[in-house]
């Protein structure tokens, strides 16, 4: 009896796999509108037309090349405008610079010493909710007397896995450099409160289409910013969308200042 084996890798688990990645970056970030819907539009009609065939069917190599090569590649794009959507915080000598570079202090002089702040503290927990208001709190806390923009980037850097642009675009909700320079010559330091994590019509349908990564949770973030600027206090509302992922342990995703209905 004879048996015909095609070649064709079980259930096509990498083209699948790439396109579901594409499929829900291009969600997020046409939602978000980064990228412009027109644009989102003709590569969703381009992932039609090259639907895998269901299990069984023959797909010849050259075939497969076509489909996989230019998802990888449009992956590899949407990651580089996160990156940069992100990278304009850094000042030029910060991009330079190695991470874990040793400083050495001068003689008769204290070591410098990172400074954390007790609510820049990821949170280890299962919880996205409390994941979600842990992280819109260490964004819109701070204290230029006791740490540079330096350290508050590191920290809020730490709320997501170090790979990837997920810390870069962590960090990107926070001041720009030139920002910063103008509230430490005001001492300025802030304070969260009656910080929320909801979510909306359009986040709900997000966290349940079919390609969404596993444990992802969206939330719109709000909540009050008390901030002294010399002796000038001044409340502010701030709000942002934050993605969520947990597997269990939860850690950051995604972030936009911008607000999803």
């Amino acid at each position: 009896m004879t048996h015909n084996h095609p070649d064709v890798p079980r259930h096509h688990w990498l083209i699948r796999y790439y396109r579901a990645q594409l499929k829900f970056e291009l969600r997020v970030l046409t939602a978000l509108r980064i990228i412009p819907a027109p644009i989102a539009a003709a590569v969703f009609a381009w992932l039609r037309r090259t639907e895998v065939p269901k299990r069984g069917n023959t797909v010849n190599h050259s075939i497969r090349s076509k489909i996989v090569i230019p998802i990888v590649i449009l992956l590899g794009i949407t990651a580089l405008i996160l990156a940069l959507v992100a990278r304009w915080q850094d000042p030029p000598d910060q991009r330079t610079s190695t991470p874990n570079a040793e400083i050495t202090a001068l003689p008769g002089q204290e070591e410098p010493t990172a400074v954390r702040m007790d609510v820049w503290k990821r949170p280890t927990t299962t919880d996205p909710h409390a994941f979600a208001v842990a992280y819109a709190r260490a964004i819109w806390t701070y204290d230029t007397g006791r740490h540079d923009l330096t350290d508050w980037q590191d920290a809020v850097s730490l709320f997501a896995d170090p790979t990837g642009a997920a810390p870069q675009v962590a960090k990107s909700l926070l001041p720009s450099w030139s920002e910063w320079d103008q509230l430490e010559l005001r001492k300025a330091h802030a304070s969260a409160s009656d910080v929320t994590a909801g979510t909306t019509p359009q986040l709900e349908k997000l966290q349940h289409v079919e390609y969404a990564p596993k444990g992802w949770h969206g939330f719109v973030i709000r909540g009050t910013q008390t901030t002294v600027l010399d002796t000038e206090t001044t409340v502010f509302r701030r709000q942002a969308t934050v993605g969520v992922v947990c597997t269990p342990v939860c850690k950051f995703w995604s972030a936009s200042a911008l607000v999803l209905p």
